[in-house]
């Protein structure tokens, strides 16, 4: 979760704060480029350690609601979800270790989020299944602490960029 202070003699140093950023584009283009300047920007102002995720060339199914996740004692978290693709790839960054910030970039299709951002959000159910299943064992992240936020692109400036972030905005709560 969050820095501990440690002090030696007078000073006192702060861990680096590790931001990571997603952009869910399917393209290297304009979501990608919002993303990676606000991490930049992370850096170069308050030294953060990031980290760049893409979904291009990724394939992230939907969830099935199979339940494999309630059944399931994997060695760790993300390996819960039964499907197979590259979603537990995607999604480790954001549990091992739980990161102090988090941007999440969405080009805006149909007036909301892409297929690929619904389809990761879907899945992160099965990280928190132990709160039902406390049997599961593995402890769900907790993201509490997690500072976050989102960023839209649309062709339009009525194109659904408000909607896109409120998505998003509402899964991070």
């Amino acid at each position: 979760g969050h820095p501990i202070q440690l002090v030696i003699g007078r000073s006192i140093l702060m861990p680096k704060v590790r931001i990571v950023g997603i952009s869910s584009s399917p393209r290297h283009a304009n979501t990608e480029l919002l993303v990676k300047e606000a991490l930049a920007s992370a850096e170069a102002k308050y030294g953060a350690v990031t980290e760049f995720i893409s979904f291009k060339g990724k394939k992230i199914s939907g969830c099935l609601d199979c339940k494999s996740c309630e059944r399931r004692r994997e060695k760790r978290l993300v390996e819960q979800c039964v499907l197979k693709d590259d979603w537990q790839e995607l999604v480790t960054p954001l549990v091992e270790p739980v990161p102090n910030g988090l941007i999440i970039g969405a080009p805006v299709y149909f007036a909301n989020v892409n297929a690929q951002l619904r389809a990761f959000m879907e899945r992160c159910t099965s990280l928190f299944k132990p709160y039902w299943h406390p049997e599961i064992p593995h402890t769900p992240p907790d993201w509490s602490r997690t500072a976050a936020g989102a960023v839209s692109v649309g062709f339009h400036r009525h194109g659904g960029q408000e909607v896109t972030v409120n998505t998003i905005l509402q899964w991070l709560l």
